[in-house]
């Protein structure tokens, strides 16, 4: 996610001046953790990254975890999620589920966090009510749109953990598929003799795997809303 730019006065004063503005922005504090990344957030490393003392800090968060919950909040916020402009719901489905899917893989930390204890539940309920409005805007009733809404949430985190994976490999410049042929080549292939004869089937990107999941599910759930 490209953060907004901060401009921020060098002289920048700890104290506040009765009758000044703050010359720090809640906004400016809330960008600069999404450019740091919520996974490697510390007060410390975002002063510094703001070029403020970590006391500055303070006076607009009360703690480490007030920051992040609001930050992940504010990621939220800044997304362009897809609107319904008159595609049918399972366009739209594909839609969120790349948007959540692009979330998760920016934000690993949201994939392990649970919402008690990390994030909190607002986060997922207000994403989860806007997926739901947009569905409902599709022509689906409230418990269909909660059906596809799972769907859409099962299978970003599974996209994200798999482009997360694929992104880790030591590719060296060659894309996913390239790479595991190359490692498949090096086998014996009279032990694998299932891939060997559909390798081609078998290797496919983390939005390749993540397209043929939801057009199965879908599928499979625009069967049941016409029964």
């Amino acid at each position: 996610m490209t953060s907004q730019s901060t401009e921020l006065t060098q002289n920048f004063e700890k104290k506040e001046t009765r009758g000044r503005k703050r010359l720090l922005k809640r906004d400016d504090i809330l960008n600069g953790a999404l450019s740091i990344g919520l996974d490697s957030l510390t007060m410390k490393n975002l002063a510094e990254h703001l070029n403020v003392g970590t006391a500055t800090l303070y006076q607009y968060f009360e703690n480490r975890e007030t920051l992040l919950m609001e930050a992940a909040e504010y990621s939220i916020r800044l997304l362009p999620f897809p609107d319904y402009r008159g595609q049918g719901w399972k366009e739209l489905a594909l839609e969120y589920t790349k948007n959540v899917q692009k979330i998760l893989k920016q934000h690993p930390s949201f994939i392990h966090s649970h919402p008690v204890t990390d994030y909190g539940y607002k986060i997922h309920f207000t994403l989860t009510e806007k997926i739901l409005a947009d569905l409902i805007s599709c022509g689906l009733d409230a418990k269909q749109a909660i059906k596809v809404a799972h769907i859409i949430t099962m299978a970003s985190y599974a996209g994200a953990v798999e482009a997360i994976r694929q992104d880790r490999l030591p590719v060296a410049g060659s894309d996913i598929r390239c790479y595991i042929s190359e490692q498949f080549s090096e086998m014996d292939h009279k032990e694998f003799p299932i891939l060997s004869e559909n390798i081609d089937d078998f290797i496919l990107s983390a939005d390749d795997k993540i397209n043929l999941l939801l057009e199965v599910a879908l599928a499979n759930i625009q069967d049941e809303f016409k029964t």
